[in-house]
Parts: C-alpha cells; sequence; structure tokens
C-alpha cells in the first residue's frame, strides 16, 4: 500500500472528535452546529459558562468552539474560568457575520489565525487527545444530603437533595435553587456513619432549563474530615436513610 492510500486509510479509521460549542441558542448557533457536522465531528452544546463547567467534567472533549458574544458576556462573572479552557482545550472562537451569514473563526493561542471553522477544527482538534476539564476520580453515587446556607442547617432554608456524582475533592448535587458562585454551603451526607457537618463552596452550578443536562451545583470540599473523604468512595459505608437519628427528614434539624 502507497504512503498516499494509508494516509486515506488511517483517515477513515480515526474516530471523529467530539466538539463542545459554546453558544446561547439562536441563528448563529444553529449554523455552527451545522458546519462542525459537516466534516464529521459531534457536537455537543451549552448556552453558558456555567454549563460549559458541568459538560467537561462529565465528558471528554477535543476541541471547544466558543461564540465571541458569549464569550464576552462570560468574562464580566467567570474571568478565571474562561481562561482556565484556553489551557486545557484548543479553542476557537466564532462570530456570525449577519450581513454575508459567513461564520468568522479564529483558532486561539500560540499559533492564533483565522480561516474557515472547518480547517481550524481539521487542524487544532482532529488529532488532539479528548480530555476532561480535571482528571480526579468522579463517580456516579447518589447520596442523600440536607444542604443549607447556614452553619446552623435553619429547618427553614433546609434542602434535601442527592449527589450525582462525589470525588474525594468535592461532589455534584441537584438543585434547581438559585446559588452563588464563591458561596459558603454545608452539607450533612446522611448517608455516611460520620455526619460532621461538611463545608464547600460553589464553584459551578447548572441552571434548570437552560440545557438539557440535570441542575444542580458544583461543590468544592473546604472542611472535611479524612474519614469523610476515604468513605464517600466506598458504597459500603452506606447507611440506609431510616437509621439516621440525628434529623428528621420531615421537619428538620431536632
Amino acid at each position: 500500500m502507497s504512503s498516499s492510500a494509508a494516509s486515506v486509510a488511517a483517515e477513515k479509521k480515526r474516530l471523529p472528535p467530539r466538539i463542545l460549542l459554546v453558544a446561547r441558542p439562536g441563528d448563529a448557533c444553529t449554523l455552527y452546529e451545522a458546519a462542525i457536522r459537516n466534516i464529521g465531528a459531534t457536537v455537543d452544546t451549552v448556552a453558558s459558562i456555567d454549563t460549559f463547567y458541568g459538560a467537561v467534567t462529565h465528558f471528554a472533549y477535543n476541541g471547544v468552539v466558543i461564540d465571541i458574544p458569549t464569550k464576552i458576556k462570560a468574562l464580566s462573572d467567570h474571568k478565571d474560568l474562561v481562561y482556565s479552557i484556553t489551557g486545557r482545550f484548543p479553542v476557537i472562537q466564532v462570530n456570525l457575520d449577519r450581513r454575508s451569514g459567513a461564520i468568522r473563526a479564529l483558532l486561539y493561542g500560540h499559533h492564533e489565525r483565522s480561516g474557515l471553522l472547518e480547517d481550524l477544527i481539521r487542524e487544532a482538534c482532529w488529532n488532539s487527545p479528548a480530555r476532561k476539564l480535571r482528571s480526579e476520580e468522579r463517580k456516579p453515587l447518589h447520596y442523600n444530603v440536607l444542604l443549607s446556607t447556614t452553619r446552623e442547617f435553619d429547618p427553614r432554608t433546609l434542602i434535601r437533595t442527592v449527589t450525582m456524582d462525589v470525588s474525594s475533592n468535592g461532589c455534584f448535587l441537584f438543585s434547581s435553587a438559585r446559588f452563588q458562585l464563591g458561596g459558603r454551603v454545608w452539607l450533612r451526607i446522611i448517608d455516611l456513619y460520620e455526619k460532621t457537618p461538611i463545608s464547600g463552596i460553589v464553584r459551578h452550578k447548572l441552571k434548570w432549563g437552560e440545557a438539557m443536562v440535570v441542575p444542580g451545583i458544583g461543590i468544592e470540599f473546604e472542611t472535611i474530615t479524612e474519614s469523610q473523604r476515604q468513605s464517600l468512595l466506598s458504597p459500603a459505608n452506606h447507611l440506609p436513610p431510616e437509621t439516621f437519628s440525628g434529623y428528621d427528614l420531615r421537619k428538620g434539624a431536632k
């Protein structure tokens, strides 16, 4: 087989890249999605930087395409997160020329250059390894949790929820309530033997109705005992909810 034929064969065997598109719904978003799919790539779309974080901590991507107006809006609230993206993924910035209907694309980074979106994806993303934003172990374990914005676990504001996944350093909690990024919360994980309150910081949030994802908040643990940290990833350390004697789940704290 000639070298050119081998190259074509390798091209056919190569898996298409998975691209994460960050763009608000609308005509521009639809055109971006079509352009990405036209070259055989898989595309997932999120409407904001908040939902971006949830996607890249659950799925691996070969590159990110971000709509410039969406990026500009995000810089006012999530500057650190926006710039952290550029160090982890190939990033292509796009904007729609409303007069001509053409997509303007710019490959971001050390080798910054403009070109067709399709060409830049082939150049920067096709051979880039798929990666997540963080590599720590996450397990889809569903613990029953009492969540509070106060250290005292005030029954009037107590939220009863569950974890969607956990790691040694944090968890993702289902919730449609409003939380501030960077805010502190307290958790009691009632399925663990040790129920010392755990404090954490809200690092990201997924809003209800914004995308086809489970709404909730990503928590980075701030204070947690070593025993709790080890038990989180071990389902054998669970207790059934009815054995928890410190709380009446219908009334809150005793």
